[in-house]
Formats: C-alpha cells, sequence, structure tokens
C-alpha cells in the first residue's frame, strides 16, 4: 500500500512539475507559443491570486493544488495526463518497451519474455513481443492497483475470503516492480519534457530555470 501510494504522489508531483514549468516559463518569456491544450488547464483561483514572495511559485502552487485530490492510479490516466508533453514516438508506454526491455534489469514478469530471449528474436518476432509486452504491463499494474484498493478498502476481501500472499517475496516483487516503473518513467519525462521546452521555444536561458 505504501508502495502504490509513492507512485501515485510520483507522478501527481511529476505532472505539477510539469506544467508549473510550462506556465512559469511563458511568463518568463513570454514569445515562446504554447499548445492549445495548455489553456485548457484549470487552475484554482485562490492559488493563483495568493501573494507569493517569488511570482513564479504562484504557478507551482496552482498547479499543486490543482491535484491534490487527483490520483492516478491507472496506466491509461498517466497516458493521458503526460502524453500530451511527449514527442510522436516517444509516447508511455509501447513506445518504450524497446528500451526498457533490452535493460539489464528487466523481469519477465512485467514484460512476459526475458531480456536475453528478447535480443535474440528477430525483427517480427520482437514487434510480436512487444504488444504482448504492452498487456501484460498493463495487466500487472492494473493487478497491484486493485489489490491496493482491496487491503485498503475491502480489508483484502475483494469477493468472500481474504486473498493469500502464498508465494515467497510476493510484497518485494511488488516494490521492485514499481521502483522500476517509476525510475523508467522518471527517466523518459525529464528527456521529453527538455524536447517540449525546446519545441515550443524555449530559450536555454528558461529551460535552465524550469530545473530541466
Amino acid at each position: 500500500m505504501f508502495t502504490v501510494g509513492a507512485l501515485d504522489a510520483y507522478f501527481c508531483d511529476a505532472y505539477t512539475d510539469l506544467v508549473a514549468a510550462t506556465v512559469s516559463s511563458k511568463s518568463r518569456q513570454p514569445t515562446i507559443t504554447l499548445p492549445e491544450w495548455v489553456y485548457d488547464i484549470k487552475f484554482p483561483i485562490r492559488a493563483i491570486l495568493e501573494e507569493y514572495d517569488h511570482a513564479n511559485w504562484r504557478w507551482r502552487m496552482a498547479a499543486r493544488k490543482m491535484m491534490e485530490r487527483e490520483n492516478v492510479l491507472s496506466l491509461s490516466t498517466i497516458q493521458a495526463l503526460f502524453n500530451k508533453f511527449f514527442r510522436k514516438g516517444h509516447k508511455f508506454f509501447r513506445d518504450l518497451l524497446d528500451t526498457w526491455i533490452s535493460r539489464p534489469d528487466s523481469k519477465i514478469r512485467l514484460f512476459g519474455v526475458s531480456r536475453g530471449d528478447y535480443l535474440a528474436m528477430a525483427d517480427a518476432d520482437k514487434r510480436a513481443a512487444r504488444e504482448n509486452a504492452g498487456d501484460r504491463l498493463e495487466d500487472r499494474f492494473r493487478t497491484i492497483f486493485q489489490r491496493r484498493h482491496d487491503c485498503i478498502h475491502n480489508c483484502d476481501r475483494p469477493r468472500m475470503m481474504p486473498q493469500p500472499l502464498d508465494k515467497g517475496s510476493t510484497v518485494l516483487k511488488v516494490v521492485q516492480d514499481v521502483e522500476y516503473f517509476v525510475n523508467r518513467c522518471d527517466e523518459h519525462i525529464a528527456l521529453e519534457f527538455r524536447q517540449f521546452l525546446v519545441g515550443i521555444g524555449c530559450s536555454a536561458a528558461t529551460i535552465a530555470r524550469t530545473g530541466y
């Protein structure tokens, strides 16, 4: 439960950072051209009208307030929030599977195929393996998120009886999978957001002030 809560907090904070950095970049450099969807983001009025020691803090606080009651406990929600910032061909999650499966620390339970077997495949087989890996990744996290929900809201009783923890290191494996997933996403967000800022016309000085 703590691990899934940390995942939720990470993605909420990461989205807050992207939104705040985007709007504050526009404030610092009015000549940049924001995509239309940015203008549809709804900020709490109170957070914008508060007095702050630093002008651009209003955007960070407004974005934080916006996400205060949200959660991102589904892969589709994560995709909907972040993929707008990413280039075509670099979207969460299927565009990234070739790189993720090829890492030495990838797990069969996440992707349904080992790194060694995947790297030895012909291109056609790799495409099929990635299609299956996308489904496996979604199933794995759907199960993790649902188990967390059952533990918190139903005392781990989704139907008629408590769920077993009958396999060794069950909790440890969940922690490892969440850690792997969040670390890979964090690396990708940092890379793609910089590309996003360059694409909307931010100068090097503006990008440096966003922290990316």
